[in-house]
């Protein structure tokens, strides 16, 4: 009997019909994840809900099935449009130890001589919940385990390689694409993306300035490079819940005919390897480096096909690949955020914006877990506690991130509270709708702005002395993100720059503001600009080349 069909079962001796039921396997002190999650609105399981951690109320850590209100909840998203519930909670024991927690929202009309027969009903079946969590909980802890080694291992390859960074994110989103293009089953997608997402952390040990540098590696370097594999199998030796993708990220660095890192061939080299393969040059021929810039989308299928000839790629990967490039790097698939990303919280705080960075613990289909590491923050001397001022359960933020070379922005609301930091529900606002935005490779030239008394006030005239060239990775009808020269970026007097350049035959001009700045490869910085008031003529034209180029990439399929 399956999870599901034994909690049915006991379900279907539930006393009341309208009720939310949780139950969650405990991972460390008050912290739980879900591994059911039944609403009776939809007669069914909500299995978007699995895997997210919350923690209990504390009145919950002290009495068993004592009763929280709406108003006292610290997990405001089991109660999701049920304003007009309360909840009840019982810890699942087994030799004295907590292993899991029941939570269970129930109508405030529910009668009290039903509540009572439901706390009876989960006394007699507690055996049955224990059987569930029992049988679960060496998978749950493994997965939970796995995730948040990667989250952990990921901001140390993060500070120390940013492009590795987000090169790895994107690597795995690309196989998993591929592997859902070619039909591999859930359990092998799950192989490939985790092989994908910790392919390069043996590069952790490679000094930075051979990473980064703009000119040609000598042999020496070039064969500290290619220990990364190595250095892969060294940091997960001992750890058997990665030695399966180990298995697989190691070889992504070899080739059919042998002539890779290793010189392993085509018989050594799983599926699930190729696709790795595969997806390593593709995004080495499609991504910006220190030393050259990124192909054009429509010739990167060329260099692929020529690869498959020479039998260095498998062919059926790359017919599979050639069909989504277009889509993922044009910046034309709906993103959904990663679980790995940084993210910034916006506050507006004393008529300042200001922007904290964050980290996501967790994701789940319109819910993020997040981490934020600042507890208070100084603003005109005086000092705003962060927990306490800005981030109570139910208020609105506003929550910016980065992913493939594009800008998301969202707007939240704070849910949950764990023992980890804060649930927060995606919203979904029309600004999402309005956003339009494509990758496009474009060169272009920054001028700052700076300020001048005119007539006993400011005005802004364009610094033309310490102008300099950027080169746009994609354009929205909010933002460009673009990367120059650091020293040039820094040389800048104020964070406003007019930005221009030429697509279509169209030349844009466009004033507006740095907001972001970080440096994913050494000596220059990946800019985020925000637009700022245009004319129309100007946006009319700005739209038009998008949506031109989004046609393009269309037609290449």
């Amino acid at each position: 009997m399956s999870k599901y069909e034994a909690i049915s079962s006991i379900i279907a001796e539930m006393p009341i019909s309208n009720f939310r039921l949780i139950l969650g396997i405990k991972i460390s002190d008050n912290l739980f994840r879900i591994v059911s999650y039944f609403d009776s609105e939809n007669m069914d399981f909500d299995l978007s809900m699995n895997s997210m951690c919350f923690s209990v109320e504390d009145k919950f850590l002290i009495n068993n099935f004592d009763s929280v209100l709406y108003e006292e909840s610290i997990n405001k998203h089991f109660f999701d449009g049920k304003r007009n519930h309360f909840a009840i909670g019982q810890n699942i024991i087994f030799r004295n130890n907590i292993v899991g927690f029941i939570y269970v929202l129930l109508d405030k009309n529910t009668k009290y001589d039903n509540i009572n027969t439901l706390k009876d009903l989960f006394y007699e079946h507690l055996k049955s919940f224990l059987t569930i969590l029992l049988d679960m909980k060496d998978e749950v802890l493994k997965e939970y385990s796995i995730e948040q080694t990667i989250n952990s291992l990921f901001s140390i390859l993060k500070a120390h390689d940013a492009y590795t960074y987000y090169h790895s994110l994107r690597i795995a989103d690309l196989s998993v694409l591929i592997a859902e293009n070619l039909k591999l089953d859930q359990k092998n997608i799950e192989k490939l993306y985790y092989a994908a997402l910790i392919h390069d952390l043996g590069e952790i040990w490679i000094p930075k300035e051979i990473l980064q540098k703009s000119e040609k590696l000598t042999p020496v370097e070039l064969e500290i490079i290619k220990q990364h594999t190595n250095n892969l199998e060294f940091l997960f030796a001992g750890n058997d819940y990665f030695s399966e993708y180990v298995e697989i990220a190691k070889y992504h660095h070899e080739y059919l005919d042998g002539s890779g890192y290793s010189k392993k061939n085509k018989y050594y080299l799983s599926l699930l390897s190729k696709i790795l393969v595969v997806s390593e040059v593709t995004d080495a021929l499609l991504s910006n480096r220190p030393w050259r810039k990124a192909m054009k989308i429509e010739d990167a299928p060329k260099i692929l096909f020529k690869m498959v000839e020479n039998n260095k790629l498998d062919g059926e990967i790359v017919k599979t690949v050639v069909k989504i490039i277009p889509d993922f790097y044009g910046g034309l698939l709906p993103n959904t955020l990663m679980k790995y990303n940084d993210v910034f919280i916006n506050f507006n705080i004393e008529k300042k914006e200001i922007k904290l960075k964050a980290k996501i613990i967790d994701s789940k289909k319109d819910f993020i877990n997040i981490f934020l590491p600042q507890k208070t923050i100084e603003i005109d001397e005086k000092n705003f506690n962060i927990e306490k001022d800005l981030l109570q359960l139910e208020n609105n933020i506003s929550i910016e991130y980065y992913s493939n070379n594009n800008s998301f922005n969202k707007t939240c609301t704070i849910v949950g509270k764990n023992k980890t930091g804060y649930i927060l529900k995606i919203n979904k606002n029309i600004e999402d709708s309005e956003s339009v935005s494509v990758k496009w490779n474009l060169i272009g030239v920054g001028v700052p702005l700076k300020k001048v008394v005119f007539v006993n006030k400011y005005v802004w005239r364009l610094d033309n002395e310490k102008a300099f060239k950027i080169n746009i990775e994609s354009i929205s009808n909010k933002n460009l993100i673009f990367y120059a020269l650091k020293d040039k970026v820094n040389n800048m007097v104020d964070s406003k720059i007019l930005i221009t350049f030429e697509a279509m035959n169209l030349k844009i001009n466009l004033i507006g503001e740095i907001i972001y700045k970080e440096e994913i490869f050494s000596g220059y910085y990946h800019c985020d600009f925000k637009i700022g008031e245009v004319t129309d003529d100007e946006y009319t034209k700005l739209i038009q080349i998008i949506n031109l180029r989004k046609e393009q990439l269309k037609m290449l399929h």
